[in-house]
């Protein structure tokens, strides 16, 4: 398929390949989409988004398949190269696949990289108070930096993304095509289906972020970790050392919250103490991350024998790393949440396992971004007739089951696959039901099994 110069304006595209590490590679074509940076101005400035195309090995007459990233900001034409690849050569057998950087990230120009680390006083505990408190100076010095550049960060919102998705579809000259979306990709995907459902064919919405699921209950996580629990109990490798890990977990947090504790940061070449929301914010990493939730129960143990090496690793980015990325902040602030949700999230904190750790610094920084609450009307279900394929993981504390399963009530003509041991990840495990799904056929399976096992218990 030809991509067409149609009245939105390309640069380019030209050939070239994509390679992956283990010298595996694919024919594909690189451009340039220049977009408006707000639809709500008559004049406005462009947008450049690169996108990547890689041409069916064989014409089975299908729409292309487009790609949408999470994040927001994960590299999406990057994974096509790395994590993705073998997603990509195995849709390629069947129909184009299409990518891009969505606007504000990667190789979207402008990149609204962070000028302002947010900056702690490092003699201090990092407190709930502190810590927002550095990220809003840090969202405010960033939407200063932009805008004195003549950036609008309303720009930078799901709509705006969704209106982007479709230009890219005008731009490879079809009237349909197909959808495969992730995490914030999922989010991004219902929005493009409310607004442009009528262009696409078929769509597979995995790892689920509905409209109203940018900010995560407490109760969700608490559920999460407790089930992470039943299964380190269970564990025959860990052979009985952890009866009770949501327990031992709690009791870590409330040594922490009683007496912080010192660490050498080698970075900043200083120490700094380490209190219950450090801790906590670093434990949340283990919701969607496959390498921490297997090591959750000896990082867990470490910290309960005073062992404070993986912890001083695992906090070191976020006191001196670059912050929060320009555009994540202006996105998921202008997604929101609905008051309710809210309300949910406020009632639970109080006695939640990581507290709204795993939220934070949203929603409160968006008075000074600037930044516009898209609002209800966008957060409302979706209602579609699109045949849609959603896949959830049940180790996946970011965007658990619930979610795919309250959006599906809204999907006419959907199929749910649960798969046993997933996180917050794409494995090939899934790629026969979907390449099958979009090639018409509906899926045979309701779960699948992907094996999962705790790293073993470190007693030295």
């Amino acid at each position: 398929m030809d991509l067409r110069n149609t009245e939105y304006r390309i640069v380019g595209p030209w050939p070239t390949r994509i390679v992956h590490a283990n010298g595996r590679s694919l024919d594909a074509e690189r451009g340039l989409l220049l977009v408006p940076s707000c639809r709500k101005h008559d004049e406005s400035a462009a947008i450049g988004l690169p996108f990547v195309r890689v041409p069916a090995r064989r014409d089975h007459g299908m729409a292309p398949l487009v790609v949408l990233a999470g994040g927001p900001g994960v590299p999406a034409i990057g994974a096509f190269e790395t994590s993705f690849f073998e997603h990509v050569e195995r849709f390629s057998e069947i129909c184009d696949v299409v990518t891009f950087d969505q606007r504000g990230a990667n190789g979207a120009r402008p990149n609204l990289v962070n000028p302002s680390p947010p900056r702690y006083d490092l003699d201090a505990v990092l407190t709930r108070h502190v810590f927002l408190d550095a990220q809003r100076d840090s969202a405010r010095e960033l939407a200063t930096y932009w805008r004195e550049r003549g950036v609008e960060l309303n720009a930078y919102n799901t709509i705006e993304n969704a209106h982007d998705v479709n230009d890219l579809r005008q731009v490879l000259g079809v009237d349909k095509v197909n959808l495969h979306c992730a995490s914030y990709g999922s989010h991004l995907g219902l929005t493009v289906l409310k607004m442009y459902g009528e262009h696409f064919d078929r769509a597979i919405l995995c790892i689920v972020e509905g409209l109203d699921h940018t900010h995560k209950l407490p109760a969700n996580i608490d559920r999460h970790f407790r089930h992470l629990g039943d299964l380190a109990r269970t564990d025959r490798r860990l052979k009985g050392q952890f009866p009770d890990l949501f327990g031992e977990i709690a009791e870590v947090l409330d040594t922490f919250d009683r007496a912080p504790e010192s660490v050498k940061l080698p970075s900043a070449k200083t120490r700094t103490l380490v209190g219950k929301l450090a801790v906590q914010i670093v434990i949340g990493n283990a919701l969607g991350s496959i390498r921490a939730i297997r090591d959750l129960p000896n990082f867990t143990r470490e910290l309960a024998k005073g062992d404070l090496a993986t912890l001083t690793r695992r906090v070191e980015p976020w006191l001196t790393g670059p912050g929060i990325h320009g555009m994540q902040l202006a996105m998921d602030y202008a997604s929101g949440a609905t008051a309710e949700r809210m309300r949910l999230i406020d009632t639970q904190r109080a006695s939640a396992l990581l507290d709204d750790s795993f939220n934070l610094p949203f929603p409160f920084v968006g008075d000074v971004l600037g930044v516009d609450d898209l609002g209800d009307d966008f957060r409302a279900p979706v209602e579609s007739d699109t045949p849609t394929l959603f896949c959830a993981g049940t180790l996946d504390g970011r965007t658990p089951i619930s979610n795919a399963r309250e959006v599906q009530r809204g999907f006419r003509n959907s199929h749910l696959i649960v798969v046993e041991g997933m996180t917050h990840e794409l494995p090939t495990l899934l790629l026969d039901s979907q390449t099958e799904f979009l090639q018409g056929v509906d899926p045979g399976v309701e779960r699948l099994n992907r094996p999962f096992a705790f790293n073993l218990y470190r007693t030295a």
